[in-house]
């Protein structure tokens, strides 16, 4: 698990909004931290913060004449299905992968793209195994196969998959989705300065948890 949220790092150390911009985070460094719920050590939770976010939206027409390059809404869904309070039986991780399908099977068909034809994504981290839930409900890899899918750097900015490219809110801070969302704008916008991913054309963001209430964009540059 230590390879999420030091890879998430290093794109928090190119961020200036990031609450963890000037602060490296080691292997070793995530290896010694203290258990807050075992597996989960202090660096697989997200951080509190301050701040605040906004998205200006128009027409394609317009935004054909603004000076930055626009970022284009290729679709949007959101989970809104009623489920049994937290307190009642315990959720397995099917639960999780299964809710989770039920936006990202929605954008997928409304776009006519897929998890294949993504440069980025920013997937909803306010603990690190959201991100392993997204990536398998998305369909970037296989159920049960997510922690080896974000190894040997394939979610790293110059991997195959970049993930949370601005530190997520392991390392910029939680801003319920917000970072996600904007990251997502920036990159296909040709916006998102030394975190660029290059030729980064298609991304997409998925917020709030699977099994809770969730949405998903898909965006073109």
């Amino acid at each position: 698990m230590a390879e999420l949220a030091v890879t998430q790092r290093e794109g928090a150390r190119l961020n200036p909004q990031a609450i963890f911009r000037d602060r490296e985070l080691t292997r070793d460094d995530y290896l010694g931290a203290r258990m807050i719920a075992d597996p989960l050590c202090l660096y697989d939770c997200d951080v509190p913060v301050q701040g605040c976010a906004a998205l200006v939206l128009t027409t394609s027409e317009r935004a054909r004449d603004l000076v930055d390059r626009p970022a284009y809404v290729g679709a949007y869904a959101q989970q809104t299905v009623r489920r049994a309070p937290l307190a009642q039986p315990l959720y397995m991780l099917d639960d999780y992968v299964a809710a989770g399908r039920t936006t990202t099977d929605a954008l997928w068909s409304r776009t006519g793209l897929g998890p294949s034809d993504m440069d980025v994504a920013q997937l909803y981290d306010g603990f690190s195994p959201s991100v392993y839930y997204w990536l398998e409900a998305a369909g970037f890899c296989g159920e049960g196969e997510a922690h080896a899918f974000v190894r040997d750097g394939r979610i790293a900015r110059t991997g195959t998959l970049p993930v949370n490219t601005f530190g997520g809110s392991l390392s910029e801070g939680r801003l319920h989705g917000m970072g996600h969302l904007i990251e997502a704008v920036r990159q296909v916008s040709g916006r998102a300065g030394p975190r660029q991913v290059s030729d980064a054309h298609t991304a997409v963001a998925l917020d709030g948890s699977p099994l809770l209430r969730s949405a998903g964009v898909v965006l073109t540059g």
